[in-house]
């Protein structure tokens, strides 16, 4: 499950950093789309979509159902570089400290500072997706926390 269920999680960040306001999509069509049942969608939604996370999620029964999908807006900060330290505990010493979701809610900070655009947001995502699911594990804490650091510099410098 954990594969389909990164995909979706996937499809549906992607989205957002697409739309500022927020996404509302039908569950059926959500399902049809990616090739699963519809509950998948909802476990999804209830496991990595919540409100600990940043989320708020509606769901409207009926028709196919729609839910709309929001990430809660933090209060504006005037130093974006968030430190790793502060934000994301470590499990272990091999895993790197930086999540896919701690570099979405970074970028959509980013987004709503006009830092980036929502195209460059989704390139990021796509990046740092490819090095927390595709760098040797030996290698990957190293090179999520250099392409973090590199990035947040750049991101950063007053133009």
């Amino acid at each position: 499950m954990s594969v389909l269920a990164d995909k979706i999680e996937q499809f549906i960040l992607t989205k957002l950093l697409e739309e500022q306001e927020g996404i509302t999509v039908r569950r059926n069509e959500l399902a049809e789309t990616l090739d699963c049942a519809p509950s998948q969608i909802s476990y999804v939604l209830s496991t990595r979509f919540s409100n600990d996370r940043g989320f708020i999620v509606q769901s409207r029964r009926g028709l196919g159902g729609s839910i709309t999908i929001t990430r809660i807006l933090e209060p504006q900060s005037t130093h974006v570089l968030i430190p790793l330290q502060q934000h994301v505990q470590r499990r272990n010493e091999e895993e790197p400290q930086i999540t896919i979701g701690h570099v979405d809610k970074v970028l959509f900070q980013h987004m709503q500072e006009a830092r980036i655009t929502k195209r460059e947001a989704a390139m990021l995502h796509e990046a740092f997706l490819r090095i927390l699911t595709d760098v040797p594990m030996e290698y990957r804490k190293e090179s999520a926390e250099r392409f973090y650091e590199a990035i947040m510099n750049i991101v950063n410098e007053e133009v």
